[in-house]
C-alpha cells in the first residue's frame, strides 16, 4: 500500500457527518423524523457509516435505559434529541453504562440545562472536527517516527497493529476518567432478613416444580397403565 493509498483510506474513515445543534429544529419532533434527519445528514458523509443507522429500535432502547430523559407523549424535544445524537455518536467506543455515567454527571453540574447540554454538543462537534485532523498527523507521526515504509507488507502489519494500540489505549483512557469522575453507583447492601426471604422464596419456587413435575409422571404412568 502506497502513502498516497492510506492518505485516501484515513480521509475516508473519518468522513462521518453529523448534525450541528443549529441544523436540529426547535420544534419537538416524532422518532421518525429525527430517523430521517440523521440519516439525510449521513448522506454527506462516507458511504461505509450508511450501514451504522440510527433506528427506532436504538432510541427506545436509550429511553428504556435511562440514558435520555424521559419523553413526554410521542416526541422529542431538542434537549432530547442532543441527548440521542450525543450517545449515538459514543456507542461505538463507550458502553450505555458509561455514557450514562457521563451525561448523568453533566445534569448534577450547577446550572446545567438545555443551553448548557446544547455548548457541550457543539463544542464535541467542534473537537471532532480537529480531531479528524490529528488522526491523520497521529499516524503519519508514527509512521515516520518508526521508519515504516508501509508498501512493504511487514512495516503495513507493523502500521496497521500501532494504530490498533492508540485506538485501544484512547478508549482505556476515556473509560478510566469516566471511572474516576464518574463512578458506579455502589448497590445497596440488602437485609438479611431480605435475603433470607427471596432465599425461602427460590426454595419454595424449586418445590413446586418438582411437585408440578412429579405430578405430571404419575399422570402419564396411569395413561400408560390404562
Amino acid at each position: 500500500m502506497t502513502r498516497a493509498e492510506l492518505d485516501a483510506i484515513i480521509s475516508d474513515a473519518v468522513n462521518d457527518s453529523e448534525l450541528k445543534s443549529s441544523e436540529i429544529p426547535s420544534i419537538d419532533l416524532y422518532v421518525d423524523q429525527i430517523i430521517n434527519l440523521v440519516s439525510e445528514k449521513q448522506k454527506e458523509g462516507s458511504p461505509r457509516f450508511l450501514d451504522k443507522q440510527l433506528t427506532k429500535t436504538m432510541i427506545n432502547n436509550y429511553s428504556k435505559d435511562g440514558v435520555i430523559t424521559a419523553v413526554k407523549g410521542k416526541k422529542y424535544t431538542k434537549e432530547q434529541i442532543l441527548q440521542i445524537l450525543t450517545v449515538y455518536s459514543m456507542k461505538s467506543t463507550l458502553s450505555i453504562g458509561e455514557i450514562k455515567r457521563l451525561l448523568t454527571g453533566a445534569y448534577t453540574i450547577e446550572g446545567f440545562d438545555g443551553k448548557a447540554l446544547n455548548d457541550l454538543y457543539d463544542g464535541y462537534m467542534r473537537i471532532k472536527d480537529e480531531n479528524r485532523i490529528y488522526a491523520k498527523k497521529v499516524i503519519d507521526g508514527m509512521i515516520e517516527g518508526n521508519s515504516l515504509n508501509i508498501e512493504k507488507e511487514e512495516d503495513f502489519l507493523t502500521a496497521l497493529e500501532g494504530i490498533v494500540s492508540l485506538s485501544a489505549y484512547f478508549k482505556n483512557i476515556a473509560q478510566a476518567m469516566i471511572d474516576a469522575k464518574y463512578p458506579e453507583p455502589e448497590e445497596p447492601d440488602e437485609d438479611e432478613d431480605e435475603k433470607d426471604d427471596k432465599e425461602e422464596k427460590k426454595k419454595e419456587k424449586k418445590e413446586k416444580k418438582k411437585k408440578e413435575k412429579d405430578q405430571k409422571s404419575a399422570e402419564e404412568r396411569q395413561e400408560e397403565n390404562a
